[in-house]
């Protein structure tokens, strides 16, 4: 089993964790946008990019929908992702309306 962290590894924005559990599966926690003074405005783009692959991850499990947290969520789908997403209930209700804002 390996970890990597692509966000919230120098700070505490942009949370997106991958937990490759074999070679050919993984999971994804958190897919958040970097915010304040963690992101660059020269490299903001980049930072929203979905820079890692995404063919072996199976489920996409979030904590909760601060935008820190689920803010890359639309660029995961635009990269391709069309797995389950897990969350709370209270979660869920809420995250159209954070992903919209």
């Amino acid at each position: 089993m390996l970890i990597s962290h692509h966000g919230a590894v120098t700070g505490t924005t942009g949370s997106c964790h991958r937990l490759q559990i074999d070679d050919h599966n993984a999971i994804l926690i958190d897919c958040g946008l970097f915010q304040g003074d963690e992101k660059g405005e020269s490299d903001e783009l980049k930072r929203q990019q979905i820079d890692f692959p995404i063919d072996d991850v199976r489920a996409l499990i979030l904590t909760h929908v601060h935008i820190d947290h689920v803010g890359r969520l639309p660029y995961l789908l635009a990269a391709g992702y069309t797995g389950p997403i897990y969350c709370s209930t209270p979660s869920a209700t809420l995250l159209p309306l954070v992903i919209e804002d």
